[in-house]
């Protein structure tokens, strides 16, 4: 017979001593009708884990632009800006969680990683493991077993060490001057997004040619500092309509727009709908958090 203890040290046990992430929300999103693009945002006192089960996307995360495929998983630690744009495909399913309480030692809390750490990794031969947890996590979220909840939170701890055990602390992004040049655009952008910002106004302030700027900004972000910005506005505006009780026009005015007309035309080209239409569509689901599939519990 085989015995095997698990008497690790506390210094190996992931969590920080006393700590046990818990789950805010599941979510599957699944085919065409839930490819809608979740424009710039960011969220506050979360974690959020997002696993590509099949299907691809264009997914842009702390200003790094990565293209998503099947079996990767995406990390969203609190407070770090990030863009989804998932593949419109009939086979699309994409589950995600959002985790409420997670203290890894040594990190802050709500964060998974260290800032250079990449944000994206495939998950290999452990695809199924984690499709699998996912699954499980969603029946018992769905209150369908007597203690779902606290089952939930159980399988939610034992994913979220699986894939910090498959991270690599040694998997980083390349840091070069170029991507903290990039990095010092993107820091600008995000002060001043709602206001005008001219090429001209830019590269005085960063004391930068306009031509390598746009390069180098391109290259770490893989848009230009005009698309940035806009992505940034519809974002917010994204998350004022399915947070607030702003109307459309009081929205556009808050994210910068002066034309309504203009904010409609630019958020109906981004997201697919308008914005009314989007708001409606959100929150006739089973909850109002943004950017999630109706298909969301908790």
């Amino acid at each position: 017979m085989l015995t095997r203890c698990l008497n690790e040290p506390v210094s190996r046990r992931g969590f920080e001593h006393g700590t046990r992430p818990q789950l805010m929300f599941i979510c599957q999103a699944e085919g065409k009708a839930a490819a809608l693009p979740r424009i710039m945002h960011k969220h506050e006192g979360r974690f959020e884990l997002m696993f590509i089960q099949e299907g691809g996307g264009i997914y842009n995360i702390d200003g790094r632009s990565y293209h998503v495929e099947r079996g990767d998983l995406l990390l969203f630690n609190a407070g770090v800006l990030h863009d989804e744009q998932p593949y419109v495909s009939d086979n699309l399913r994409i589950f995600s969680c959002g985790v409420e309480q997670l203290k890894f030692v040594g990190l802050p809390p709500d964060t998974f990683t260290a800032p250079s750490q990449r944000a994206v990794m495939p998950s290999g031969v452990f695809y199924q493991e984690i499709a699998t947890l996912f699954q499980q996590m969603w029946r018992h979220a769905s209150g369908q077993t007597r203690y779902g909840a606290e089952i939930a939170d159980t399988l939610l701890s034992a994913l979220l060490l699986l894939c910090r055990d498959i991270w690599p602390d040694a998997q980083q992004e390349q840091n070069n001057s170029e991507s903290g040049l990039g990095q010092r655009i993107k820091d600008y952008i995000d002060r001043r997004y709602k206001d005008e910002i001219a090429l001209k106004s830019l590269t005085a302030a960063l004391n930068m040619n306009h031509y390598y700027l746009a390069h180098v900004f391109k290259a770490f972000s893989g848009y230009s500092p005009k698309q940035y910005q806009t992505r940034r506005r519809i974002g917010e505006a994204q998350s004022l309509l399915l947070s607030s009780d702003l109307g459309v026009t009081e929205v556009a005015n808050a994210v910068g727009y002066d034309n309504v007309n203009n904010f409609h035309r630019i958020f109906h080209n981004l997201v697919g709908v308008p914005p009314a239409r989007y708001k409606k569509f959100w929150l006739s689901g089973k909850t109002n958090i943004d950017g999630l599939s109706r298909s969301a519990i908790r």
